[in-house]
């Protein structure tokens, strides 16, 4: 993608600002952030580099500051942790749901070329195996819910906004440290292992996730931007992987053997995920990095950066 005018909301969290230093150097970058999940300290080089405007896109008001003459939209700006739904659900969910109206509304206003947002694997946390696309997902928190419920306000402007709404599933990677303690488990149970403490982990250690590493996420968001196709599309490994193995990998990759610590889990605690990847590979012909092979660059990452 090159010579586009390009709207990033939440461009200074983790998949925002990946996003907009993979395509700025050939596209005119319009950045969103309020820097209620970022940090602007952190942000202040590419703040530099594009045209940044600090707003909190829940608000309509502030799409009139917007400019008109963009080509492609990549919603961003919500709230991605079950964490902070659970502390503030009021809020996450109108910032969530309302932000996604308002980017909708906005988009059919200027006719843009296409939307691309995220939903989250999370939806199918109530479904049977296999998560495929066209089953009826049922969520099992506020966060997948809200997600949902974007799908279906995006589904409803169907008419109006050409849009692919991403399902991605354990995304990780360089950039997710800024989220601190609502960043992936990967990136918390390096942390832990590297700085010799027990990675603290709910229930027995076999539930598992579909960990996707940052990139090809980048890449299936730019993709599913170029392709003919509007709808759904699941983002994920294909392969699930339980918290005791990455446990262990994470070991093996630093020289250590440092054992979990196993607590009481939740209610309603999530025991397997996995991404049906069929839609993916052949819609957006992604080569999956395997788990080991990103797991060690998210490591070399922060240890050269010492962010740990």
């Amino acid at each position: 993608m090159k010579n586009k005018r390009i709207l990033i909301t939440g461009v200074c969290g983790f998949i925002g600002k990946n996003l907009a230093r993979r395509l700025m150097n050939k596209n005119k970058i319009i950045g969103v952030d309020n820097f209620e999940y970022s940090k602007r300290d952190e942000a202040k080089d590419l703040i530099r580099e594009i045209e940044f405007i600090e707003a909190d896109v829940s608000n309509r008001e502030i799409f009139n500051k917007l400019p008109k003459d963009i080509d492609y939209i990549f919603h961003f700006g919500a709230p991605s942790s079950v964490i902070l739904f659970n502390r503030n659900p009021m809020h996450c969910y109108t910032e969530t749901v309302v932000g996604m109206w308002n980017i909708l509304e906005f988009a059919k206003s200027i006719n843009i070329r296409k939307l691309i947002y995220p939903s989250s694997g999370s939806v199918y946390a109530g479904n049977k195996m296999p998560h495929t696309e066209n089953i009826l997902p049922r969520p099992r928190n506020l966060y997948a819910a809200a997600k949902v419920a974007c799908e279906g306000l995006a589904f409803s402007y169907i008419d109006f906004v050409d849009s692919v709404g991403l399902r991605i599933f354990a995304g990780y990677g360089p950039g997710e440290e800024s989220k601190g303690e609502y960043a992936s488990v990967v990136y918390l149970f390096i942390k832990d292992i590297l700085n010799n403490r027990s990675p603290k982990i709910f229930g027995d250690g076999n539930q598992s996730r579909d960990f996707i590493y940052i990139d090809d996420v980048i890449n299936a968001i730019l993709k599913s931007a170029e392709i003919d196709y509007t709808g759904i599309i699941n983002v994920g490994s294909g392969v699930s992987t339980s918290f005791n193995r990455l446990v262990e990998i994470i070991n093996s990759l630093v020289g250590k053997n440092i054992k979990p610590v196993y607590i009481p889990r939740e209610k309603n605690y999530v025991e397997v995920l996995r991404a049906d990847i069929k839609l993916m590979s052949r819609l957006l012909k992604i080569k999956v990095t395997p788990l080991v092979e990103g797991v060690k660059k998210f490591v070399d990452y922060l240890v050269k950066e010492d962010l740990l």
